[in-house]
């Protein structure tokens, strides 16, 4: 079978990661899951907690390099969406400057306030995007 993105029937995501912790103090783990449906997809956004499940990842290709990689963290009734390379991320430009943390385990993630979404339904949208498109363009 073919793996290239092209191939994926229910959108264009080759690959979808979602990162766990563990409360016992075992090493963080990924969960893969390889032409995820949407379904999949959803529920791994809809479970994220900002702790034990504070960060999903969605590749069009299966390499844990690639630049292009959406990334969607936090949980818990906020979320920040970026690309990996840093070169497209959700801005809402009337939102405060001030910094904030998501996914309270380990290291954390900070950003400002103003690239936080705090709708989950706002979330589902912009990623169903990707997921159907594969590309940024119109996020």
């Amino acid at each position: 079978m073919d793996e290239s993105p092209t191939q994926v029937q229910d959108g264009s995501i080759r690959i979808l990661r979602s990162i766990v912790y563990f409360q016992d103090g075992r090493p963080w783990d990924v969960e893969v899951t390889d032409y995820p449906g949407w379904d999949q997809v959803e529920t791994s956004l809809t479970r994220m907690d900002d702790n034990l499940y504070p960060i999903v990842q969605l590749g069009t290709t299966e390499s844990e390099d690639d630049e292009s990689v959406f990334n969607v963290v936090g949980g818990a009734g906020r979320w920040a969406l970026f690309r990996l390379d840093g070169s497209w991320k959700y801005v809402n430009p009337e939102g405060r400057k001030e910094e904030v943390r998501l996914w309270q385990s380990d290291q954390g993630y900070f950003c400002p306030d103003r690239e936080v979404l705090y709708d989950i339904s706002a979330v589902l949208k912009i990623v169903r995007r990707f997921y159907r498109t594969g590309t940024y363009e119109d996020l």
